[in-house]
């Protein structure tokens, strides 16, 4: 009997178990724990006291030449003493192993465990050092490139992808999607009459927030999950911090977090005028990630009303945080 097509399977923890301790210097009295799904699937592996993260890419999410420059990007931190979960090279010395899964090849990479644990409401103090890490990530990876990133998020490119992918699902919501027009417009009048010498450019993290960084007992942070990664203005990911889970931050927390930054990189006016631009760039860019993946074929449609909804949390935000600042 034909086997049916499929979009995304769910690997074999048993058999990806079999692969990790032949490929890579692990026993085979190794445990593995399935962990979440989402861009890429992410399991645990454990042996005695020694932990693992093993990240599955889904099909055709990245490209190989991107997760390479990740790869390289991360290794380069590593080298120069940020504190960053790293990939590991398996026994024959390649970080990348191909998987013949039956929606087609995956890519799957084994990193070093980032110790400590998540947590969404900094102190002061927790912010400030937050801010410092950020900025030595930064002062490192401004105007350098290792190759292809899986992200680009310059303003333009960006706005052509969110109209692109949100116009249809907006047919029945003309007022949202004409805020968008609205938006774009501001957008590119706003960064066409700056200064761009005024803007670090390098490589972003891409995903800056709660889930993508652990912090130990002695307050040290390890950052992971460089999946969203991407040349752009570097004040973005200030941006993505200062948007994801707002509520928990105070503005006492992001003045705390922009000293702590401020200690590696300088910030320009210029910059900090433009954070809130990102955070509005980075929902947006968010939103149209989920609608590309969520279109009734790979996975459920996300209803259109949410959309809209989305979009009205979208304006309110931006008004009150960038158009304050003009």
């Amino acid at each position: 009997m034909l086997i049916f097509p499929v979009e995304y399977s769910s690997l074999s923890t048993k058999a990806l178990k079999k692969l990790i301790s032949n490929i890579y210097p692990i026993g085979k009295n190794s445990s593995i724990q399935f962990l979440k799904r989402g861009f890429n699937d992410t399991y645990l592996i454990t042996e005695n006291n020694k932990k693992y993260i093993l990240r599955v890419y889904k099909h055709n999410w990245r490209t190989l030449e991107s997760i390479e420059t990740e790869i390289n990007t991360i290794n380069y931190l590593k080298e120069n003493l940020c504190s960053v979960s790293f990939p590991i090279k398996n026994k024959q010395g390649a970080f990348i192993q191909k998987i013949n899964a039956p929606e087609g090849e995956r890519y799957a990479v084994l990193f070093s465990f980032a110790e400590g644990h998540l947590i969404r409401k900094l102190t002061l103090e927790q912010s400030y050092l937050l801010g410092i890490e950020v900025g030595k990530i930064h002062l490192l990876t401004q105007n350098k490139f290792f190759g292809t990133t899986a992200q680009d998020y310059d303003i333009d490119k960006q706005f052509k992808i969110i109209l692109k992918t949100l116009k249809p699902i907006l047919v029945n919501y003309p007022e949202q999607y004409a805020y968008l027009l609205q938006l774009k417009d501001d957008f590119i009048n706003t960064f066409n009459n700056i200064d761009k010498n005024e803007l670090g450019f390098g490589i972003c993290h891409g995903d800056l927030q709660a889930e993508n960084f652990h912090i130990d007992q002695d307050n040290k942070f390890t950052f992971f999950d460089f999946d969203f990664f991407g040349k752009g203005y570097l004040a973005y990911d200030i941006g993505v911090f200062i948007w994801y889970d707002h509520k928990n931050k105070t503005p006492e927390t992001i003045n705390s977090f922009l000293k702590g930054y401020q200690t590696q990189r300088n910030l320009t006016e210029t910059e900090l005028k433009l954070i809130p631009y990102f955070s509005t760039l980075r929902a947006l860019f968010q939103m149209t990630l989920y609608c590309n993946i969520s279109n009734g074929q790979d996975l459920p449609l996300w209803p259109a009303q949410q959309v809209a909804d989305f979009i009205k949390k979208v304006n309110t935000w931006h008004d009150k945080k960038a158009k304050g600042l003009k």
